[in-house]
């Protein structure tokens, strides 16, 4: 077990890490995202992986395919094109309508009104789409939780099947990256074993390593034992990165 000297609280900062999630405000045009709905869990998706004008937009079961992941383009003045990974189409209020309940379908990018919308944001991490055209927003017909549900226009009432998580799936990263190094100084352990009956008689933990797992930072050491040689256990943090205290330590 290894100490370092000095004195008082340690406030460690692990650099600037984006959340998984997007809001109106941090919306990354380079990336990809899924669109998952909040009353029914399941995400927006290109129909039966259709490429033609028209295709129907419905909710499916998310599975990540490309037909399910979408990009933001920018058309200027707060609104967004949402293009499809797997067309290279674009979400448009079909035939420019302006009614409750008229289909959202793909169509080839003109940059239309009717094919841009702007993101309100709702509680929780959850945005509303609203269409420059109408002033309608994008919405699961019917508050359906069934798979191939239609997505429609309505009236905005703030509903939770008008509400969508913005769940990024690939792109680049923005706001930093962790740093390469953390210089602190402790009168105190850093870390400490903790023998259970899952990990045994562990006597000693070293070479902490922090990677990203499952939409959790994780924090992997060695561990030393009488019974084995060396194991690998974690300590689990957290997605949305912020501050980790430790007492009796500094910067």
């Amino acid at each position: 077990m290894s100490t370092l000297a000095a004195t008082l609280a340690i406030v460690i900062t692990l650099g600037t890490v984006a959340a998984p999630f997007a809001s109106a405000a941090t919306v990354d045009t380079g990336a990809w995202y899924v669109l998952v709905n909040r009353h029914s869990g399941k995400v927006l998706d290109l129909y039966n992986l259709a490429t033609n004008d028209g295709a129907i937009i419905a909710q499916w079961t998310r599975n990540d395919g490309a037909w399910q992941q979408w990009q933001f383009v920018d058309s200027g003045g707060g609104y967004y094109r949402l293009k499809s990974r797997h067309s290279g189409k674009v979400l448009d209020v079909f035939n420019w309508s302006t009614a409750d309940g008229a289909a959202i379908v793909q169509w080839t990018d003109t940059n239309g009104a009717n094919q841009q919308f702007r993101l309100s944001d709702s509680v929780g991490g959850y945005v509303r789409l609203i269409n420059r055209h109408s002033n309608k927003v994008v919405e699961v017909q019917g508050a359906s939780t069934a798979d191939g549900a239609s997505v429609v226009q309505y009236f905005d009432w703030n509903g939770a099947n008008q509400q969508w998580q913005l769940v990024r799936v690939d792109g680049t990263t923005p706001g930093g990256t962790l740093p390469s190094s953390i210089r602190w100084s402790s009168s105190g352990v850093l870390a400490g074993p903790k023998p259970d009956s899952a990990h045994g008689d562990v006597v000693a933990i070293k070479d902490f390593t922090v990677v990203r797992h499952n939409n959790a930072w994780q924090v992997y050491a060695t561990t030393a034992s009488p019974s084995q040689d060396a194991g690998g256990d974690y300590i689990r943090l957290p997605w949305r990165m912020g501050l980790l205290t430790q007492t009796n330590s500094s910067c």
